[in-house]
């Protein structure tokens, strides 16, 4: 019995030593496989930094699993430490020029890189596992499928979530994350103009997961990078209609101006972006409400100190210096995109703050204060004279105000009916009176429109005339159109009354002021007289409508006379804003909006009379 229980306990203690030296031998084979692809890394075709950059590639990878909850595994460390293996064995020259040969080279490199990956841990599969080595293949020549965002919100059903490969979109997001993290440092950007370089970003954005995304924002970027990435994400993430979107002028500040802004703000920055970041911060923490609304909008990792300095800074470099400077289109891939970079980049910003933070109207006034008075404190020693303070105060107000012209528009026609309420309720003085005037149009128009297509319903359902004319549906389609012109239009105004007060009423610098104020009250003048006449028109077409009504829905007469009655008072009010800006104009500038004025108002109170004996027949 001894030598067999003797037998029998060798028999265990190889058995142990056999498991214990092949998980041993499993945890060298990674150890090996890492040492082998990073010689592979430093061969002579090899590119140069490539150790340097697998090495942050798969640093990423490992803080993307953990920021999603788990650990990186054996086969994601390895196909990220062998990212761009040997990617100079195949030269570039060894195509021809073009895009498509520049494809097929790419295809070539990935297709050689994934044999070569295999090939350096062939002798190690017993170890690591076919299947492992397999998978480290297709992770390295990138044929395994993606999981970007665009993918994971298709369907929106957990099949959806579930497409596409989790680690193939690791390293993807780790690549991206590695390309804004260093490569933008390293001078990838020089010689590319901005158009290029949102081009870059917006295929770059569409590749990456949501939680790479996040990571995208909270790094440091240069005020230009950062300009073109917000507007890169912005086309890619803004609804198509507000993309489409035509632009509006930026007004030109004087030279004067453009230089105290210059001179205030390279004081405001001395010491660093984020300095001057959190003074703005301070500044606005003093407003009311900020702990309840815009310390929550403020909350997202872009929004930190320094990139609001930095955004301020591209801001400044991108002021045109005329209005013609922004007539050079910016061709964004291959499409006509807006002409002003300063008014796109706004434009972006606006979209995502208000998309992804709740960015309102109401918003805007404590904003731009904050604005100002940080500027003014950091900035108005780097003036000279007894008026330092008020050159710096009121440059600063000028610009405050060419940036809300582009922005109050955009946020002022998607704001809920509460908030911009709220926004008429702010210190801004827009929105104003023609805004409202047009909403009020707007809402007018839509309840002619909804009481002519009730009857409309209404004979179609029983397939009978209900007494009247027939009512045209070109005069429904019409009324849908003025209501849209019309909510254009109090967006046209907000623009122009903060662009009458950046260029004529703060910017004081300039022989051109004179021209610069003519210009822009010619541009307030013209938005309520286009309110009112789109009002009259659907006031016209109620007092038409009232005996077609009241045949044919008569349950609906109260919202036609509402709606009637709503467009009269919103066509005397615009008219009465329009009256104001005409005072004391030159005639010779304003001349034809003079007689424009003057035939509105005598087709208003013409309409008044024929509308008021109308709604007394119903």
């Amino acid at each position: 019995l001894v030598p067999i229980g003797a037998a029998a306990a060798a028999v265990v203690v190889a058995g142990l030593a056999w498991r214990k030296l092949r998980g041993r031998s499993e945890e060298e084979a990674v150890l090996e496989a890492l040492k082998r692809i990073d010689r592979a890394h430093q061969a002579p075709f090899s590119k140069p930094n490539e150790l340097e950059y697998c090495a942050a590639v798969e640093r990423w990878a490992v803080r993307l699993r953990r920021l999603a909850g788990e650990e990186i595994s054996t086969t994601l460390r390895l196909g990220a430490r062998a990212q761009h293996l040997e990617r100079g064995a195949i030269p570039r020259k060894s195509y021809p020029e073009g895009r498509d040969p520049y494809l097929r080279w790419r295809e070539a490199v990935k297709k050689r890189q994934g044999q070569r990956v295999e090939e350096i841990l062939s002798d190690l599969a017993s170890s690591l596992g076919r299947s492992s080595v397999s998978r480290v293949k297709g992770l390295v020549a990138k044929s395994l499928p993606l999981r970007p965002h665009t993918a994971m919100s298709k369907g929106g059903g957990s099949d959806s979530l579930q497409a596409g490969d989790a680690e193939m979109q690791c390293i993807e997001d780790a690549a991206c994350l590695v390309f804004l993290e260093q490569e933008l440092k390293d001078g990838f950007a020089e010689g590319k103009d901005d158009a290029k370089m949102v081009d870059i970003f917006q295929k770059t954005w569409r590749k990456m997961s949501r939680l790479a995304h996040e990571q995208a924002l909270t790094l440091e970027y240069s005020p230009r990078m950062l300009g073109c990435i917000a507007m890169a994400i912005a086309e890619v993430e803004a609804p198509p209609c507000e993309r489409s979107r035509s632009l509006l002028p930026v007004p030109a500040l004087s030279e004067e101006t453009r230089q105290v802004l210059a001179d205030t703000w390279a004081c405001c920055i001395s010491t660093s972006y984020a300095d001057w970041g959190e003074a703005w911060y301070e500044e606005l923490c003093q407003s009311p409400g900020y702990a309840d609304e815009l310390g929550k909008v403020l909350s997202f990792p872009v929004c930190r100190a320094e990139n609001i300095a930095k955004t301020v800074a591209e801001l400044i470099s991108l002021l045109p210096a005329t209005e013609e400077d922004q007539t050079t289109a910016l061709d964004i891939g291959g499409a006509s995109a807006p002409k002003s970079h300063f008014a796109q980049l706004l434009r972006a910003a606006a979209l995502l703050a208000q998309k992804q933070v709740g960015l309102r109207l109401r918003h805007l006034d404590p904003l731009r204060v904050a604005l100002v008075a940080a500027a003014c404190k950091k900035g108005a020693a780097g003036l000279s004279g007894p008026d330092a303070e008020k050159r710096c105060s009121r440059a600063w107000e000028a610009f405050s105000y060419a940036v809300g012209g582009q922005i109050a528009p955009l946020l002022m026609l998607s704001d809920p009916t509460e908030d911009f309420a709220g926004a008429v309720a702010t210190a801004l003085p827009t929105p104003g009176a023609v805004p409202c005037a047009a909403l009020l149009a707007a809402n007018g128009l839509g309840l002619v429109e909804m009481s002519l297509r009730i009857v409309q319903r209404k004979r179609q359902g029983t397939g009978l005339p209900s007494g009247g004319e027939a009512i045209s549906s070109e005069v429904v389609v019409e009324l849908g159109a003025w209501r849209s012109s019309a909510c254009r239009a109090a967006g046209a105004d907000a623009h122009a009354y903060c662009g009458f007060l950046a260029a004529a009423v703060f910017d004081t610098g300039g022989e051109e002021r004179l021209a610069r104020r003519a210009r822009w009250t010619r541009r307030c003048t013209k938005q309520p007289l286009i309110v009112a006449d789109f009002a009259l028109r659907g006031l016209q077409a109620a007092e038409v409508a009232v005996d077609q009504v009241k045949a044919g829905a008569r349950s609906a007469i109260g919202d036609l006379i509402a709606g009637g009655s709503l467009l009269l008072e919103s066509a005397r009010l615009a008219l009465k804003m329009a009256d104001m800006n005409l005072e004391g104009a030159s005639k010779g500038d304003m001349e034809d909006l003079l007689q424009q004025a003057r035939e509105l108002h005598e087709h208003c109170e013409t309409l008044a009379g024929a509308w008021h004996r109308a709604v007394g027949r119903s």
